[in-house]
């Protein structure tokens, strides 16, 4: 995990002047085992995972949110199904509300409308806005989803059971979540690139499948591609970096960027200030 995950709270403001440093857990049963590397280049799979699990020291509330924006390139925040009401359709826009209605399964209109009006609260606490109503998402013409008059704040959604983590960067960023479970689909597991994993048991079958999955689904994130076409090649990766996260030992996180060097946080979001006056529409 990063040395975030490691002290309580965001961070403090007279270690910013100081690069933080990325770390791989070579031994998930010991803590003090880390072994610190750069975000690599994937010319060889599977990638370290680094464990994380949610705690008090990862918890980040939106006063906690600048702070963490000033000191990485990458903040991820990891937010839970649960947090849906129907009242956050207030925050949506006309448009986001016609959207909504086009997804079929209810799990899939919770997270549209969890995902877009959490997105625009981080945002409030990031640029120079007074309400809700001041942030407006938009989309590329690759469907990237962007913020209106602010191209240099990046942004990458994965959803995963109840699981949606918003990636927001300085930098084109491609993020991707998945429950580890099997895998049924066959142009899946069919792709050279789940050949010769070398696993022990099953289980760790099942969990090298998932990632490998998650490093293609964020690669193609970054470069704006459909992942399916990418799994007919084996020598994927060769211009991106990513890092790779086992969350609670349920689910996997990648992401990938095409800089060498990255530095990310991964936090899971406290809402529970969100009725504070600013964050009002």
């Amino acid at each position: 995990m990063t040395d975030t995950m490691s002290r309580s709270g965001p961070p403090r403001q007279e270690g910013l002047e100081r690069p933080h440093r990325m770390y791989s857990l070579t031994d998930e049963g010991n803590a003090e085992k880390h072994r610190e590397i750069p975000c690599t280049t994937l010319t060889s799979l599977p990638l370290p995972l680094r464990s994380w699990s949610q705690t008090l020291q990862n918890r980040c509330t939106y006063d906690d949110i600048m702070s963490y924006w000033i000191a990485y390139d990458v903040i991820t925040f990891l937010v839970d199904l649960e947090m849906y009401h129907p009242s956050l359709h207030d925050f949506l826009t006309h448009e986001e509300k016609e959207k909504e209605l086009r997804f079929k399964p209810v799990i899939s209109r919770q997270r549209f409308v969890l995902s877009r009006t959490i997105l625009k609260h981080i945002l409030l606490n990031i640029l120079p806005k007074e309400t809700i109503a001041d942030i407006v998402l938009i989309r590329n013409e690759d469907g990237r989803i962007r913020v209106k008059d602010y191209p240099s704040v990046n942004i990458s959604l994965s959803y995963s059971g109840t699981t949606i983590a918003i990636s927001i960067g300085k930098r084109k960023l491609g993020n991707d979540i998945e429950v580890v479970r099997t895998v049924h689909d066959k142009k899946i597991t069919s792709s050279p690139i789940f050949k010769d994993l070398h696993c022990k048991d099953e289980k760790e079958h099942i969990q090298q499948v998932i990632h490998l999955w998650t490093l293609v689904e964020a690669y193609a994130k970054l470069h704006d591609k459909n992942p399916y076409p990418l799994l007919n090649s084996c020598s994927l990766f060769r211009d991106a970096h990513c890092v790779s996260y086992s969350i609670n030992k349920h689910s996997i996180l990648t992401l990938a960027s095409c800089q060498e060097q990255f530095t990310d946080a991964l936090v899971w979001l406290d809402s529970s200030g969100r009725g504070q006056a600013k964050h009002d529409q």
